[in-house]
């Protein structure tokens, strides 16, 4: 019998919203109160998130930020800086029996983000995991898309987008972001260090495809390649009404405090 996963299209939020929707879905799920899900949605406004261990300050120029009204929020998942605008991101939340992804976290990685192999195959294009490849070691950076593990997305020898996860013993969140364009001048302004050939090192799907590529166009070929991938069927649903609450009080009292995001 094929298994059932909840699939939510959120649209587009803003990003104390985005990060609290995430954290709702993940603490139902725990109590085993909903199906493992799998979350597409998009930022608006377009915002910096920073992982959980990054200092802010050592990687934003704040006062820039301010003056032209950039937001930024701290994740509950690890990983480097990244500038939300052109793109999609996923979240996925489960047991890790639910979906197979039994092993270290590495090898969870693996597992998890086979998927988007599969969904950028069907586009045509020809990715790879980094560690297929033996690309060099990757400098020391407070970017995402500027460095790179072994199961990140590489394609035409550019890294493509970037993935994030959190672990609770056997309790998965993964989120991951695709961009659809990249303009890196529009962030670069508000980085306290520009880092150097970013352009040489990161891609996004318009710039491989040659072409434009919807957020809906992305969205379904990611919903068709999960389902062909994990061999589950996602079902088209909304958060409870219990979730509902839950984001909305984690978006006043967490996400949207500068006690929160600022507190490394």
């Amino acid at each position: 019998m094929i298994k059932q996963w909840r699939f939510i299209r959120s649209g587009f939020c803003d990003p104390y919203t985005n990060m609290a929707i995430d954290e709702a879905i993940l603490i139902a799920h725990s109590k085993k109160e909903t199906l493992p899900t799998l979350r597409v949605y998009g930022w608006k406004p377009p915002a910096f998130s920073i992982g959980y261990f990054q200092k802010v300050e050592e990687v934003l120029d704040l006062n820039k930020c301010k003056k032209k009204g950039i937001l930024f929020v701290r994740r509950i998942t690890g990983g480097k800086a990244i500038f939300h605008y052109q793109e999609l991101t996923y979240s996925l939340t489960c047991f890790k029996d639910e979906i197979n992804a039994f092993g270290s976290v590495k090898e969870g990685f693996k597992k998890i983000c086979s998927f988007l192999l599969n969904a950028y195959k069907k586009l045509g294009l020809n990715p790879h995991f980094a560690i297929e490849i033996k690309l060099p070691a990757s400098e020391k950076s407070l970017l995402c898309f500027t460095s790179y593990e072994d199961y990140d997305i590489i394609i035409n020898g550019k890294k493509l987008g970037g993935n994030a996860q959190k672990r609770k013993k056997d309790l998965i969140f993964q989120h991951g972001s695709i961009p659809l364009q990249l303009e890196i001048d529009d962030f670069f302004l508000f980085l306290r260090y520009k880092p150097e050939g970013l352009e040489e090192k990161v891609c996004s799907l318009e710039d491989v495809l040659g072409r434009k590529i919807s957020f809906t166009e992305i969205e379904n070929i990611i919903k068709t390649s999960f389902e062909e991938t994990f061999s589950v069927r996602l079902v088209e649903g909304g958060l409870t009404f219990k979730e509902q609450e839950l984001a909305t009080r984690l978006r006043e009292e967490k996400y949207k405090t500068l006690e929160w995001n600022l507190k490394r």
